[in-house]
């Protein structure tokens, strides 16, 4: 299976143009670009923050919480210098409030065997690439900034005990620049 990007961008529209209230609009713009920028390595996704944010990840990372805006830059730069950015999201629900967002869904993620053995897994080969799947929970609060709805952070959760990891035909990964060739918004 090749990652398709793009697929989150697409979900978060479909959800956004189905609703009327300007304030959900809003977050799921947002949240469309910031996966967009993640994907691509942008640091453009700082902006779509708030000026101290807070990360939670349970079951996976560690269950690391990042609390200030060094932190989260250091995980995303670290997250681009592996070259693991690209990413596949599968909406099955999502829901707005006035606090934030909440979905649900399947994470895919592209990730080169080197990161993994660096991260500890001596089980793969360090010059191939592997799908990393899971079932994701997430829920990102926004908070108002100078008239702007910012991201508060992420409070993820992952169904780590039934996640998979399967090598990738080489034919299915996907480059950095084919991911920033394919997208339009």
């Amino acid at each position: 299976m090749r990652v398709r990007p793009y697929a989150g961008w697409e979900a978060y529209t479909e959800i956004m143009d189905s609703l009327d209230d300007p304030r959900s609009k809003a977050m799921l713009d947002n949240m469309r670009y910031h996966g967009k920028y993640e994907c691509l390595q942008d640091p453009t996704i700082f902006e779509t923050l708030v000026p101290v944010p807070e990360y939670r990840f349970y079951s996976c990372f560690d269950n690391a919480v990042l609390t200030n805006m060094e932190q989260v830059q250091k995980f995303y730069y670290d997250l681009w210098d592996s070259n693991s950015s690209l990413f596949e999201v599968r909406i099955d629900h999502c829901a707005t409030a006035d606090w934030g967002v909440a979905c649900d869904g399947e994470w895919y993620q592209q990730v080169p065997g080197k990161a993994l053995i660096d991260a500890g897994n001596n089980d793969v080969e360090a010059d191939a690439f592997y799908l990393s799947h899971a079932h994701l929970s997430w829920f990102f609060p926004f908070h108002e900034v100078d008239g702007k709805l910012l991201l508060g952070g992420e409070i993820c959760y992952v169904d780590e005990a039934n996640a998979t990891l399967d090598k990738l035909d080489p034919a299915d990964v996907l480059t950095l620049e084919e991911a920033k060739a394919s997208w339009h918004d």
